[in-house]
């Protein structure tokens, strides 16, 4: 009985780790799954404020190959401010879709409510890296907007 206790308690701190407020201090890690990573992500891109900390945490997820494109961090910063990312910027709520994992690759789609009440989905394209630095983690290699259609009830 104890032992099931403790289990069902870890249960409920594995997310709130990841939730967590330990936010800042996210790093890639080979125990996050590619939805673990997208939700690290999007907390802190949710949480992000004047000193740019959640753009910064995101970034740190990038993966290598991203990085060469989107880098260094003060341009990731003015890309993720354009108008195709602002969106993922303090937004209200994320409803994830069902990952797709296959051969080290993976894809999440999420939409998410944005500040201003729009809802806006993004698809998320992650990589299990094999570099020695990242060995064995979930990176995000691209993001891209998508809309999601208005259902009038």
């Amino acid at each position: 009985m104890k032992q099931k206790l403790f289990l069902l308690f870890l249960g409920f701190l594995i997310p709130f780790q990841i939730w967590g407020l330990s936010v800042k201090d996210a790093y890639p890690n080979p125990s996050l799954n590619p939805s673990d990573v997208v939700k690290m992500q999007l907390t802190a891109m949710q949480q992000n404020d004047a000193s740019n900390l959640g753009i910064e945490v995101t970034f740190r997820f990038a993966s290598p190959s991203n990085r060469r494109y989107t880098g260094p961090l003060e341009r990731f910063i003015r890309l993720v401010k354009n108008p195709s990312y602002k969106h993922l910027l303090n937004h209200l709520d994320v409803i994830f879709m069902d990952p797709i994992i296959e051969n080290g690759m993976a894809i999440q789609d999420v939409i998410l409510t944005t500040s201003t009440g729009k809802r806006i989905g993004y698809r998320f394209r992650l990589s299990l890296q094999q570099n020695e630095q990242y060995k064995d983690c979930w990176m995000t290699d691209a993001v891209t907007p998508f809309q999601v259609p208005e259902v009038s009830a």
